[in-house]
């Protein structure tokens, strides 16, 4: 009898051990971020994710999976269980460029993704050395006109946003500047503001202490908008680039067959934390633009994206380092 009680004892430990493990499973979730901690994306995942448990009942932890530029993490994303606890934040590098830069890439941006929403932007400036001048893209253009073949421009690395940018400038212009290519934005502004380099095009957040310095100046914008926090820098479109539009950002997906409920129900929480005046002030902080788009624009903006980027990395020539 007294083994009997023991081993139904054991068999009752067990088994609340198995519905303590199942319930905690239910009430967590995991958020892949594919970059560093302390980098612009993880930081607002980071923020989203506090704000997200308290939408959705369960607990978001975060998973830093960095490498490939943000594809390591897509590609073992799109591998997890569809059931709505699994999530990402991606930027558009890597989701819509990404698989077009490199080779071994291990995810379809389309098919192996339910899109929860788009979250913000982070429109690029073109900048210059405060040594070259010119203060006006229209300036620039003719500078380059008259001294071909001698200035170059940095950026973060090869078929990063920032060079996809410059080629596409200077494809539409007819102009022509040599790449110097870094690892990073912080070598290649500081280059930049030293004059190793003329030109650069760059993330509002990474370049402010490079325009307080007043090492380099801020000549045009590339997004279709001119941006709140710089009123006074032009767009390149209003510069004589019609239609110029090139414009990083950053989503939320989950992996393929994630139920439409559970889409449904995360977009709508994604949705209300981005109109949010807490999270609008951070974005600003970190040089982005809140940006909603629920889970039905972002999918069709996100076909468009892949379609678009697709063709300026085929058009640039582009290849990773």
């Amino acid at each position: 009898m007294k083994h009997f009680v023991s081993a139904a004892l054991r068999l009752f430990v067990f088994l609340g051990i198995l519905h303590g493990a199942s319930a905690l499973a239910d009430t967590t979730g995991k958020l892949i971020i594919g970059y560093p901690p302390g980098q612009s994306v993880d930081s607002v995942g980071r923020l989203i994710a506090d704000r997200l448990g308290e939408a959705t009942g369960r607990t978001w932890i975060i998973e830093n999976m960095p490498g490939q530029a943000g594809s390591i993490a897509l590609g073992a994303v799109a591998k997890m269980p569809a059931d709505g606890s699994v999530l990402t934040l991606s930027a558009s590098a890597a989701l819509a460029g990404n698989p077009f830069l490199y080779s071994n890439v291990r995810y379809d941006p389309i098919k192996d993704f339910e899109p929860i929403g788009l979250i913000y932007d982070a429109p690029l400036l073109l900048l210059v050395n405060t040594d070259l001048p010119v203060k006006t893209l229209k300036e620039l253009l003719a500078y380059l006109q008259a001294h071909r073949g001698k200035l170059s421009y940095s950026s973060p690395g090869n078929g990063s946003v920032s060079h996809l940018a410059m080629t596409e400038l200077l494809r539409r212009s007819g102009m022509e500047m040599q790449h110097i290519p870094y690892q990073g934005s912080t070598k290649s502004l500081s280059d930049l503001a030293g004059g190793q380099v003329q030109v650069s095009f760059d993330a509002i957040a990474a370049a402010q202490p490079f325009l307080a310095a007043g090492k380099v100046r801020a000549i045009a914008i590339s997004s279709k908008d001119r941006a709140s926090v710089l009123p006074e820098v032009p767009t390149v479109a209003e510069s004589g680039i019609e239609d110029f539009d090139m414009v990083p950002w950053v989503g939320m997906l989950a992996p393929s067959g994630t139920p439409k409920a559970e889409v449904d129900k995360l977009s709508a929480a994604l949705v209300k934390i981005v109109r949010s005046d807490d999270f609008t002030r951070r974005i600003a902080m970190l040089g982005g633009r809140p940006r909603v788009y629920p889970a039905p624009e972002f999918k069709t903006f996100l076909r468009s994206e892949v379609a678009h980027w697709s063709a300026v990395i085929k058009r640039s020539g582009a290849k990773p380092e």
